[in-house]
């Protein structure tokens, strides 16, 4: 997944810290993107487990993990 992780980060328009935290969610569930690289190239925090489809954003963390990085 590393691979299409960064095919995804390069090639989407505008700056990965604006996507929707839902989106990014959702490409998670597709796995399209892992639970690390939504932190990682979105700065999405997400919780639950991608195994029992409970993943959520964790607003508060998401929020905060994108101000440190702008």
């Amino acid at each position: 997944l590393d691979l299409l992780e960064h095919v995804l980060a390069v090639h989407a328009p505008g700056d990965p810290l604006d996507r929707e935290p839902q989106a990014v969610r959702d490409d998670v569930r597709d796995e399209y993107v892992s639970v690390e690289g939504a932190a990682r190239d979105y700065g999405v925090v997400l919780t639950g487990s991608l195994a029992d489809l409970t993943l959520a954003v964790d607003v508060d963390a998401t929020d905060a993990l994108r101000a440190e990085r702008r």
